[in-house]
């Protein structure tokens, strides 16, 4: 399958989440593994001090892991995500995510996770333990040969 089509698919599945839908999470590359978004920090997205709600940040994480596992043809749910928060932006921003599966098992991947800023300073690093839940047969074996950029 080609990647557009791919992608054009991870989208479609993604924006019938309401929540993710909510904070505009936009997916904006994938392949086997791994997967790139962002979102705008918008003014229902941020803390009492004006700047993104780490709860927000964690959600575009989180999100992120899920899209990364189904690239791989799974269905996953989180088991525990460890983040170090270390910068913040304000709203009128944009937060990147990248995502790489680092381990595949039977039952559980690990991932990695860096959140950025357009200038890319570095907003958050994570660790994500995600629980396979089933095969996703829309996205089982769905890559070309060579289908890493």
């Amino acid at each position: 399958m080609k990647k557009e089509a791919i992608l054009t698919r991870l989208r479609h599945l993604y924006n019938t989440n309401p929540f993710v839908h909510l904070l505009d999470i936009v997916i904006d590359d994938a392949g086997p593994g791994w997967a790139k978004s962002h979102m705008d920090v918008q003014p229902h997205l941020v803390n009492m001090d004006g700047l993104l709600h780490g709860g927000a940040l964690g959600t575009l994480i989180d999100n992120l892991c899920g899209v990364s596992g189904r690239t791989l043809g799974y269905s996953v749910v989180t088991q525990n995500i460890s983040a170090n928060y270390i910068k913040n932006i304000p709203v009128g921003n944009t937060a990147y995510a990248a995502c790489k599966v680092l381990h595949h098992g039977r039952s559980t991947m690990v991932m990695a996770v860096d959140a950025y800023s357009a200038d890319h300073r570095l907003l958050c690093q994570a660790v994500a333990t995600m629980f396979i839940a089933n095969a996703d047969k829309n996205f089982q074996d769905i890559w070309e040969e060579g289908g890493t950029p």
